[in-house]
C-alpha cells in the first residue's frame, strides 16, 4: 500500500474524530499559528512542551479575560436596566402626563418620516410581530440553554487543548503535510505565512478594531447621558464587524432617543462623536490592519467577509479571508515565473 493512502486514511480518522468540534479544529489551527512566532523562541528556550503550556496559557488569557471583562461591565448594568424598567412600572410613569407627552411628540415625528405615517401604533404593530417570533424562537429554544452553555465550555476547553497539541508537536505536523500534500517545503511555508497573516490581519483589523470602537461608543454613551453605557458599549462592539451596518445600528437610536427625549446638544454631540471618532477609527485602522495581513484589494477582503459571514455564520467572519488568503496564495504559487512554480512547456 502507498505511503500516501496511509497517510490519507490517517487524516480521515482524524477528521472523523473531531466530526463534531470543526469549528474548535479551526478556531485552534488559527491561534496556534498567530502564536507560532511567540511558540518557536520559547521552545528554544525550554523546549516543545514548556513552550506549548506558555503559549497555551496566554491563548486562554486572551480568550477569557475580555469575557470577564465585559461579564463584570456590561452584565450588571443590563440587570441595572431591568431594574429601572420595573421601577418606572411600578411607580406609574408611563401613564404620567410627562410620559404621554413625550408619547404624542415621538408620535408626531414619526408621522412626519417617509414609511412611517402610522406614527407609534404602526410601529407598534410591527415590533409586536417581531416579539412575538423572537419569544416563540426563545421559549423553543430555551430547553437547551444549560446545554448551550456547557457546550460553550465543552468548546473552550477542546480549543485550547488542540492549541498545546499544535503548538507542542507542530514539526510533527509539518512533516505530516509535507508527505500528504505534493508541494516543496518552501511553498508549503509560502502557503502558511499566508495563513497566519489573514488570521492575524483578521484578528487585528476584525476583532481588535470592534473592540477599539466598543470602547469608544461607551465613552460616547455615558458623556451623553444613555443609561447602561457599558452595556450599549458591548452591544456595539458585536456589531461592529458586520459590514456597511456596523456600529451605527446601536449609535444612531441611541442619538434618536436623546434627541426625543429633548437632550438636543447631547445628541448632536454623539452624532459628531460616533460619525467621527467611532465611524472613522474603522475607516482608518480596519483597512490598515487587513491590508497588512491580506495581500488583496480592501474591497475583495470585505467581500470575502460578506460571503463568509452568509456562508459559514459567525466563525466565516475567520474563514473567508483565511480561505481568500490561501487561495491567492496558491494562485500565485501556480503562476508561471513563482518560486517554485512549473513551468509549462513551450
Amino acid at each position: 500500500m502507498s505511503t500516501r493512502w496511509l497517510l490519507l486514511a490517517a487524516f480521515a480518522a482524524g477528521a472523523a474524530l473531531f466530526s463534531s468540534f470543526l469549528k474548535a479544529l479551526f478556531f485552534a489551527a488559527c491561534l496556534a499559528c498567530a502564536f507560532r512566532p511567540l511558540s518557536r523562541r520559547l521552545e528554544a528556550w525550554r523546549g516543545p512542551l514548556v513552550a506549548a503550556g506558555l503559549t497555551t496559557a496566554l491563548a486562554g488569557m486572551c480568550l477569557v479575560i475580555p469575557v470577564a471583562v465585559v461579564g463584570s461591565l456590561a452584565a450588571p448594568q443590563a440587570v441595572q436596566g431591568l431594574a429601572v424598567l420595573d421601577g418606572l412600572r411600578e411607580s406609574n410613569w408611563f401613564t404620567s402626563p410627562e410620559a404621554q407627552q413625550l408619547v404624542d411628540d415621538i408620535d408626531a415625528r414619526l408621522r412626519d418620516l417617509p414609511g412611517l405615517e402610522g406614527g407609534l401604533r404602526g410601529l407598534a404593530r410591527n415590533a409586536a410581530g417581531i416579539l412575538g417570533t423572537a419569544a416563540r424562537t426563545a421559549l423553543a429554544g430555551g430547553v437547551g440553554l444549560a446545554g448551550g452553555a456547557l457546550n460553550a465550555v465543552l468548546q473552550g476547553f477542546i480549543v485550547l487543548m488542540l492549541i498545546f497539541v499544535f503548538t507542542a508537536y507542530a514539526r510533527h505536523i509539518q512533516r505530516f503535510a509535507l508527505a500528504l500534500l505534493p508541494m516543496p517545503r518552501a511553498m508549503l511555508d509560502r502557503c502558511v505565512t499566508a495563513f497566519r497573516g489573514a488570521v492575524v490581519g483578521v484578528l487585528a483589523g476584525v476583532v481588535l478594531v470592534a473592540a477599539i470602537q466598543g470602547v469608544l461608543c461607551g465613552i460616547g454613551f455615558a458623556v451623553a447621558g444613555v443609561p447602561q453605557a457599558a452595556f450599549w458599549g458591548f452591544i456595539a462592539a458585536m456589531v461592529a464587524p458586520i459590514p456597511v451596518v456596523g456600529t451605527m445600528a446601536v449609535w444612531i437610536p441611541a442619538c434618536a432617543w436623546l434627541w426625543f427625549a429633548g437632550k438636543t446638544t447631547a445628541a448632536i454631540g454623539l452624532v459628531l462623536w460616533s460619525a467621527i471618532i467611532v465611524s472613522g477609527s474603522d475607516n482608518i485602522l480596519r483597512p490598515i490592519f487587513l491590508k497588512t495581513g491580506i495581500e488583496a484589494p480592501i474591497a475583495l477582503i470585505f467581500l470575502a467577509i460578506i460571503c463568509g459571514l452568509a456562508a459559514f455564520g459567525p466563525m466565516g467572519l475567520l474563514l473567508g479571508p483565511v480561505l481568500l488568503a490561501l487561495g491567492l496564495q496558491l494562485a500565485r504559487e501556480g503562476l508561471p515565473g513563482a518560486p517554485g512554480a512549473v513551468e509549462p512547456p513551450e
